[in-house]
């Protein structure tokens, strides 16, 4: 039997989606496995990242394994580093060690690469090839129109007025206090190069690309304080949730993650519709000012890093949601955190 590892192509679309949906256990109408959402991930042109972003083991013919690469740069003292969250990892199990053979290959063509969750597959394996716990990513969540909120809700039980009071509750207090001279202001299409942003793993390619993804809307705003750039936030919309898909300050203090949050909580009511936003870092100081903005944790996610050369050093990066899939991937039902 002759198997090759390559670089997928957009002919491989179908069979692509059939072992994801057998392998997960899902529908070919599963959302992750919609063909326009295949197509932006792994063979939409990105600028910021030229290589291949899929690839697939191939046994005479039949794909037997497939691994999704989501890039990122990180730039440290000594220089930068390029790595990869792997995404629709899955593999045949009627071919042992094909799903490895493409970690493998990934590992040793990137500096580092990082799981936030992931499948229990994923958990299972990946310690096994030297990838070591990285901490705890933290998910942030505040209704923002909890009446809306409780009549979209996809937990209709005798629970769902008591989840009304709270999420009330939740909604104003703390109230998002406004700082005198800090706004933020939606970055205008063909602006995105104006961002302030000289040392972000995220740039306006990436920017860019992620406004075109088909299963999110995203808007990206800047940071002004007293008429000065100070950071940028992009919200990605995906249904009726609005996601804080990353956040970037040029001084990321405690206080200025504060009124960054308080920013992005009045920019997604005022230029969306959602009802929930939901908001992820690894950051000390943004899960410290995510509470003192009106945020709630709802969840803990594990975090393992494998980085070549210093792999118990931390790695320089958040975990935000545009560092994987969460940004833009959806269900196709109502999941609420609050």
């Amino acid at each position: 039997m002759s198997s090759v590892l390559r670089p997928s192509a957009i002919d491989d679309e179908a069979p692509i989606t059939e072992l994801l949906a057998r392998v997960f256990r899902v529908g070919r109408d599963a959302d992750f496995v919609n063909p326009a959402l295949l197509r932006w991930k792994y063979w939409e042109p990105r600028p910021d990242c030229p290589e291949p972003r899929s690839f697939v083991m191939d046994e005479d013919g039949r794909i037997v394994a497939h691994a999704g690469l989501w890039p990122v740069t990180v730039r440290t003292a000594d220089g930068t580093e390029r790595g990869v969250h792997m995404i629709d990892w899955a593999s045949d199990p009627r071919a042992p060690g094909a799903g490895i053979s493409i970690l493998q290959y990934v590992k040793e063509r990137y500096d580092f690469i990082y799981s936030i969750g992931g499948s229990e597959m994923t958990q299972t394996i990946m310690p096994k090839f030297g990838f070591r716990a990285a901490g705890s990513a933290l998910t942030f969540a505040r209704p923002l129109r909890p009446w809306r909120q409780i009549l979209q809700h996809q937990s209709r039980d005798a629970r769902l007025p008591l989840r009304l009071a709270r999420n009330l509750w939740w909604s104003k207090t703390p109230a998002r206090a406004h700082t005198p001279g800090w706004v933020a202001t939606e970055a205008a299409a063909g602006e995105l190069d104006a961002l302030v942003a000289p040392a972000c793993e995220r740039d306006a390619n990436f920017l860019g690309y992620l406004q075109r993804c088909p299963s999110a809307r995203c808007l990206v705003f800047h940071i002004l304080n007293e008429g000065r750039k100070s950071g940028f936030f992009a919200l990605s919309v995906v249904g009726k949730q609005v996601r804080l898909a990353g956040l970037w300050l040029e001084n990321p203090a405690l206080e200025s993650w504060r009124i960054a949050l308080c920013l992005a909580q009045d920019a997604a009511l005022r230029h969306t519709a959602a009802s929930e936003l939901v908001f992820r870092t690894a950051n000390e100081a943004a899960a410290a000012a995510a509470a003192q903005a009106g945020l709630r944790l709802r969840a803990q996610t594990p975090v393992i890093v494998l980085r070549k050369g210093r792999p118990e050093a931390a790695l320089p990066l958040h975990f935000q949601m545009w560092d994987n899939d969460s940004a833009f991937l959806g269900s196709g039902r109502t999941e609420f955190l609050t």
